[in-house]
C-alpha cells in the first residue's frame, strides 16, 4: 500500500490534496515569521530577567550585611549568625569549605569571596545531611535558608581571608562592578 492509496482511502485525490499542501505550508511559514521575534523577545526578557533577579539577590543580602567594600554583618545579621546554629554547622564543615575553595585557586580576594559565597550557597547539596539543622535555625530565627548561608559565608570570609593569602581590605567593589 502506497502514500497515494491510503489519502484515496480517505476521500483525498491528488486534485484536492495540493491545495491543502500549499495551505500547510504557507500557515508553517506565516508562524514562522511571527514565531522567530516572539523567540527573540523572549531571549530578552529572559536576560533582563537576570539582572533584575541579581538586583533583588543584593536587596535582601542588603538587609543583613549592607553594601560595602567589604559587606560587613549588621545587627540581623549578627543575630542570625548567633541565634539560628549555622555558625556551628559551618565550623564543622571549614575544613571542606576551604578545600573547595583552595581547588578552585582564586586569583583575587574578589574572586575568592565570591567563591566562598557560592560554596556556602551550596552547601546543602554537598552536605544534605545539614538540611535539617538548616531548617530548624531558619525556623528559630525567622529567616530562610539563603539568609542563614550567606550570613555565614560574610563571617567565615572574615575568619579565613588570611589562610587563603588574602585581606578583607583588598576586596574592590571597583573590581566586582568590572565583573558584573
Amino acid at each position: 500500500m502506497d502514500i497515494i492509496s491510503i489519502f484515496t482511502f480517505f476521500g483525498f485525490t491528488p486534485q484536492n490534496l495540493t491545495p491543502l499542501v500549499v495551505i500547510g505550508v504557507l500557515v508553517i511559514f506565516v508562524v514562522y515569521k511571527y514565531i522567530a521575534p516572539i523567540k527573540e523577545s523572549l531571549q530578552e526578557i529572559r536576560e533582563k530577567f537576570f539582572v533584575f533577579e541579581s538586583r533583588v539577590s543584593d536587596l535582601w543580602k542588603d538587609k543583613l550585611a549592607p553594601s560595602g567594600s567589604p559587606r560587613q554583618l549588621n545587627e540581623r545579621g549578627r543575630e542570625i549568625l548567633e541565634q539560628s546554629g549555622i555558625k556551628e554547622i559551618i565550623e564543622i564543615k571549614e575544613e571542606k569549605i576551604i578545600e573547595l575553595i583552595k581547588a578552585k585557586n582564586p586569583k583575587t580576594a574578589f574572586d575568592a569571596e565570591k567563591i566562598l559565597l557560592d560554596i556556602i550557597a551550596e552547601l546543602p547539596n554537598h552536605c544534605p545531611e545539614i538540611m535539617d539543622s538548616l531548617k530548624n535555625g531558619a525556623f528559630r530565627v525567622g529567616a530562610d535558608i539563603p539568609a542563614l548561608l550567606f550570613v555565614a559565608g560574610i563571617d567565615l570570609r572574615d575568619k579565613i581571608f588570611p589562610s587563603l593569602g588574602f585581606k578583607i581590605e583588598d576586596i574592590d567593589r571597583k573590581e566586582m562592578a568590572g565583573n558584573v
